[in-house]
């Protein structure tokens, strides 16, 4: 079994405050699909989901967890051309998709979280 030293949530949108406004306005405002399913299952209409920020402080207990946007991932990450949202763990050797953006688009809106975290714990 390998052992992760940092689990990497990427989403599939771009960090900074003029981009997160301007995602929450077509999401929300202009009703256009979100490209992001990590999105919708960490944040609800305007704010973080508490479920979401005790499970991953729960990962942080055992594992470095970084949380990221697609224009926030370190290159080492980048040159892998994962698609995103995607959940990355790193070894010592290597990156590895653990949960991909095929299977993001499975995930139950109602049971992201817990569907995620089941998933996740299957990996490590």
């Amino acid at each position: 079994m390998q052992r992760f030293k940092t689990i990497y949530f990427i989403y599939n949108a771009d960090g900074g405050l003029l981009n997160e406004v301007k995602y929450w306005v077509n999401k929300n405002i202009f009703k256009r699909p979100t490209a992001c399913e990590l999105c919708g299952i960490s944040h609800g209409k305007i704010f973080v989901k508490s479920e979401w920020l005790k499970f991953i402080n729960d990962l942080q207990r055992e594992y470095k967890v970084e949380v990221l946007h697609r224009n926030e991932i370190p290159r080492k990450i980048e040159e892998k051309r994962f698609s995103f949202p995607c959940v990355v763990g790193e070894t010592e050797d290597d990156l590895i998709e653990l949960i991909s953006s095929i299977s993001f688009k499975t995930f139950q809106k109602n049971e992201g979280i817990q569907e995620l975290s089941e998933k996740l714990s299957m990996k490590m």
